[in-house]
């Protein structure tokens, strides 16, 4: 699973992202039943919102798609499953950046 700290850096780009009140010490499953939550509304309310969301986060909307007719099929709802798909999508770019970020020189001369 995730390191905390990467959890954490996720729970607060959703809150900014989908305007959560999620609290200090939040764990992977309360953030994504939050998110889930947030989702449910945000698809009842103005699909086309969710869909440029899912753009913006860079989300595969054909695995969105997938989730949403496994949970047709079987009669559940698909919020969860979306939650956990952004909430990884986003913790791999975060785990991306972190592996790709370059350490400043430490001599004046190799800045150049």
């Amino acid at each position: 699973m995730a390191q905390p700290i990467h959890l954490q850096e996720t729970a607060e780009w959703a809150s900014r992202t989908f305007e959560l009140r999620v609290p200090g010490a939040v764990s992977y499953g309360e953030l994504q039943q939050l998110l889930a939550d947030r989702l449910q509304a945000i698809i009842s309310s103005d699909f086309q919102q969710f869909i440029y969301l899912l753009y913006r986060i860079d989300v595969s909307e054909k695995k969105v798609e997938a989730i949403i007719q496994e949970a047709a099929a079987v009669q559940t709802t698909p919020y969860l499953a979306i939650a956990a798909l952004i909430i990884e999508r986003q913790l791999q770019k975060i785990e991306t950046r972190a592996a790709f970020r370059q350490q400043p020189p430490e001599d004046e001369e190799e800045k150049w």
